[in-house]
């Protein structure tokens, strides 16, 4: 990013207008070469009415917050009172009225075409000259909701319809066509990129998952290379550890916004530490000292004893500050740290939670106990060296994931970017 680019950014952030540049309110900072127009010049309202059809069909649906689309099918016709509907096509931008100022608006693509809508669903077709898809992303910001909002009288929910005049009349800046092309083929590049990432990281979930249904089911007669035909032995939990404790109760007016972490069921993932930063909670060394509290370690593992699902366990990374957890959570800390990595394999895995779930009990809500949680049956190959040639596999396949899901972060973040500076002009393309 050029000099230029950057003192013109930060005159922004500091309020103040740019040379070549001017504000409109409800808009925002926008160049001079881009037009001021409303709605009704980019597009038009076109409705494509067909007779309510007199069985199951298919019908569009727009999720708040400008998410998207989805499909919902009607089984029974009769049950919607209502004699006409209307049929969408590709590229249309679709509007829910009822809902409009929760920002449910939306492009639609080519799996919508052909859906139908209610009356409350209008869809409008952009004019010549301008792109759908510069306009699917201008309808997505924060200063297109506010408008949504402000043409959305009346109170909370239903009763907060939106005018379909006001819409064609809303004000927005009109960037030269080739301009939005170039911004929306700029845009869509960002799109196919973050959705290539999605469907590979998907991938490979699908093959890590199937690496452990293979490789931890002593049952699916597929072994690492050199390790065919290897026994296997069942240990309990607590033959393999040197510490199982329960946490510790720390009532609120124990905890303060600063001091040693408390780790809470909420941070426990399946197989994953969740850090939700924003929510952590504390105590101070004298609330430490008082309490005799258990201190957590890097490597200790973690298992919530509550739902949702019981059992599920990770492994407390490096996180540069002191620990402790919640009662509901147990402290295992195991003698041979290969057997710990082992373990958080295994613990991602439907005969875990099978085995927890039998062990697990309660009248009200049903949880396992530290007793019981010592009890449980562990699987797994009795040569140490097969055990670590497992984990290594696993964990690496997870070490890929975590990468590629750090990109698709990157990508998902530079895509925002770019269309807070695109979009408002503030980088010409």
């Amino acid at each position: 990013m050029n000099a230029v680019i950057k003192e013109r950014i930060n005159q922004v952030r500091c309020g103040k207008v740019p040379e070549g540049y001017r504000h409109t309110k409800g808009i925002g900072v926008t160049p001079v070469g881009w037009p001021l127009g409303k709605m009704e010049d980019v597009l038009h309202n076109v409705q494509r009415p067909v007779p309510k059809p007199g069985k199951a069909y298919w019908r569009l649906g727009l999720r708040s917050h400008a998410k998207g689309t989805f499909h919902e099918l009607v089984e029974d016709p009769d049950a919607i009172k209502m004699d006409e509907l209307y049929e969408v096509n590709e590229d249309d931008l679709v509007v829910n009225i009822t809902f409009a100022w929760e920002h449910a608006i939306a492009l639609a693509g080519k799996e919508d075409e052909g859906m139908l809508v209610s009356h409350r669903f209008p869809t409008y077709v952009f004019n010549d000259g301008n792109s759908p898809q510069f306009y699917k992303a201008m309808v997505t910001q924060k200063q297109f909701k506010g408008m949504l909002e402000n043409i959305s009288p009346g109170g909370a929910g239903r009763n907060r319809v939106m005018s379909k005049p006001a819409f064609l009349k809303l004000t927005i800046a009109v960037p030269p066509s080739t301009e939005q092309k170039k911004i929306a083929e700029i845009l869509t590049h960002c799109d196919k990129v973050i959705d290539l990432k999605e469907q590979l990281i998907e991938g490979k979930r699908r093959r890590k998952k199937w690496l452990m249904q293979k490789l931890l089911h002593t049952d699916s007669g597929i072994s690492l290379p050199g390790f065919e035909g290897s026994e296997w032995i069942s240990k309990p939990l607590k033959q393999m550890c040197s510490i199982i404790i329960d946490g510790d109760w720390i009532e609120s007016k124990d905890q303060s916004d600063k001091g040693i972490r408390l780790i809470q069921t909420g941070n426990i993932g399946i197989g994953v530490f969740i850090e939700k930063a924003e929510r952590a909670r504390y105590i101070d060394d004298v609330t430490f000292m008082r309490l005799k509290c258990n201190e957590v370690f890097p490597g200790d593992i973690l298992i919530s004893r509550l739902p949702d699902p019981i059992g599920r366990a990770c492994m407390i990374p490096n996180l540069n500050y002191r620990t402790i957890t919640a009662v509901d959570c147990s402290i295992v800390r195991f003698k041979n740290p290969n057997e710990a990595r082992f373990f958080i394999q295994y613990s991602c895995t439907d005969n875990y939670f099978k085995a927890v779930s039998i062990l697990s009990g309660g009248s009200t809500r049903t949880r396992i106990s530290r007793k019981e949680l010592e009890k449980l049956p562990v699987s797994m190959p009795k040569k140490s060296s097969e055990l670590t040639a497992i984990s290594e596999v696993l964990f690496a396949a997870d070490r890929e994931i975590y990468l590629l899901e750090q990109e698709l972060v990157h990508w998902q973040l530079k895509k925002k970017s770019l269309m807070q500076l695109l979009l408002t002009g503030i980088v010409r393309v």
